[in-house]
This record gives structure tokens, sequence and C-alpha cells, in this order.
């Protein structure tokens, strides 16, 4: 059996002009295309790089920022250290000074009512010192709303004794400052 080949040239020969013609406009279009391509890869790497210097900036104010905080930190601490004596002092000072019996007379003031009279008072000048009192009264309603005033203070009523249609009664309480 025989090969059989077709050949749908015109003629044999190559035309080597329009050969010339098509492989320039390819050689062209692959340079117009190498060229587009290298022309977006620059633009790209200078987008990058400036990019990269922002970061580099931030990164670089970063570190600034941070060795700040550092340093003022180390700052803090050593007048933490300087200071701590004369805190530890005042501390003590407030700790002594804590104790106030005013606070104690303020209690008394608010508690009094308009019909009521103070004719004796002695308290100790501690924080968990006994009050008592000697106190007159015109009716037994306004001793009854002093009764209600100083209960929450372990209230102790020794003497209630009516003469001249006044009330007279002896009071002991105890008050510690957490309670003001």
């Amino acid at each position: 059996m025989s090969k059989i080949s077709y050949n749908l040239a015109a003629d044999r020969r190559i035309d080597r002009r329009a050969f010339a013609w098509r492989a320039g406009a390819l050689a062209l279009a692959s340079l117009l295309l190498a060229g587009l391509a290298a022309a977006n890869l620059a633009r790209q790497r200078q987008i990058d790089r400036g990019q990269g210097g922002q970061a580099s900036l931030q990164a670089e104010r970063s570190d600034r920022l941070r060795a700040a905080g550092i340093r003022l930190q180390e700052e803090i601490d050593s007048w933490k250290k300087a200071w701590s004596a004369q805190l530890a002092a005042a501390n003590r000072l407030i700790e002594r000074k804590r104790f106030s019996f005013i606070s104690r007379l303020d209690l008394l003031e608010r508690a009094f009512h308009p019909g009521l009279r103070l004719q004796h008072l002695s308290m100790a000048n501690e924080a968990s010192g006994r009050v008592t009192m000697t106190v007159s009264a015109q009716t037994l309603n306004d001793l009854f709303s002093l009764y209600r005033e100083l209960v929450p203070y372990d209230l102790t009523i020794s003497n209630e004794t009516q003469a001249q249609g006044a009330y007279q009664v002896n009071l002991s309480f105890l008050i510690s400052n957490e309670k003001l």
C-alpha cells in the first residue's frame, strides 16, 4: 500500500515575504507585550517600595513609641521608689488620724430633733469607745424617734424617769468608725 499525501498549497515553495511579515508582526507583538509586562512590573515594584517605605516609617514610629513607653515606665518606677517612703509616712498619718470624735457628734446632731435636749455627754476618745449621755424630751414620741435612730449602734437604756411633764433618760451606745 502506498502512502497518499495531500498538498493544499498553491505551490510547494514558501512565500518568504508573507512569512517575514507574519514573523515580524509576531515578534513585534511579543516585544510589545513584554514591554507592557515590564512596565507594569516596574510600576508594581514602585508601589511596593512606597508601601514598604510607609511600613518602615510605621515600624520606626512604633519602635520610637515603644522606647518612649519603656523610658517613661522606668521613670515612673524610679519615682515610685523615691516616693514610697513618703507615701508610707503619709499613710501612717492618715491611719492615725482616721478616728475623729467629730463624726460621732455629727451623728448625734442628725439624730436629735427639736423636742430633745442634751443634758450630759461623755465619750471615749478611741475608735471603739462608748458614748453615754443624759437626754430630756418633752414627749415620748420625740424620745422614741431618738431610740429608732440609735438602735443600730447597740443602744442601752439605763434609767428613764418622768418629772414635771418632761422625760429624762440615760443612754449608752457604741459606734464603730465603719458604721459612720
